[in-house]
Formats: C-alpha cells, structure tokens, sequence
C-alpha cells in the first residue's frame, strides 16, 4: 500500500562468459545510492526482474542459495528454513517473464508467473534476503545498477 520509487535498474550476468539473465529494478520510499541508507530499514522494498532467457528452477534454486549464504554468513544457517520455503514457491522460469520480491517489515512475497504467494520469514528473513543484492554480491554490475550507479 505504499508508493515506491524505482532506484535504479541493472543486468544480472551469469558465468564467465558474462551471459545476460534478467533485468533488475530496485524500488524504494526513496532514491539512494547508499544500500546502507535502506537495508537497515523498515519500509517495504521491491526488487523486478525481467528475464531474458529461460532459467531452469534447478538453477534459480542453486543460485539463490549461494547467494543467500554468501551474504549471510553468520545467520544463513538460523533462516535456511525461510529460504527453503521461499524456494519452495519457485519453477522454472521462461524468457519475458516476471518475478518480484517484494521485501515487508515482517517477511517477503513473492509474485512469480503472475501468483503471488503467501508471505514467507520475518524481518530477519526479509533484510537477509535483500542483501544477497549489496552484501557479497554475485554480480557486481547488477548491484551497482539497482543502485543507479
């Protein structure tokens, strides 16, 4: 029910070959280029990614989980079950199709393939996910873009 603004947009990259796998955008109360301004915060936030080639739910699944623990070295293990509930929610994923994330004071939604999902998590659950974006990123480049760098 709150207004968002977009603050930037990036392009994941995959592998060394740097192959594009979705368009990024980061939605805020306000613009920044500081993710320490928002990831300590309350307000909801919202990441859409529009991809641009099909991604296997093996893949989705595998990716989310590295990048999940990479960003969350100390509590990764206390909120495996949030993410494996969250992934739960996932399939394999075509090209032009949507998925958002949507990241609330008190959990994180999902909209995949047009359903949106229950709210999984907690406030704990929602900022560890939301820095697997900032915190030890897989792709630099997409971060630097979602921050409108």
């Amino acid at each position: 029910g709150k207004e968002l603004v977009i603050n930037g947009v990036g392009i994941r990259k995959a592998t060394f070959l740097k192959i594009k796998v979705y368009y990024g955008a980061l939605y805020l109360s306000e613009k920044t280029t500081n993710p320490n301004a928002f990831l300590g915060n309350s307000d909801p936030k919202q990441i859409v990614m529009h991809f641009v080639r099909d991604v296997s739910v093996t893949d989705l699944k595998k990716t989310y989980r590295e990048a999940f623990e990479a960003s969350n070295k100390e509590t990764y293990k206390n909120l495996l079950p949030s993410l494996e509930a969250f992934n739960a929610n996932l399939s394999d994923i075509k090209k032009d199709e949507r998925m958002i994330i949507t990241f609330l004071a008190d959990g994180a939604t999902l909209t995949f393939i047009g359903k949106t999902f229950p709210k999984v998590g907690d406030a704990a659950f929602s900022k560890a996910l939301l820095n697997m974006y900032f915190i030890n990123p897989l792709d630099q480049g997409l971060t630097n873009g979602l921050l409108g760098l």
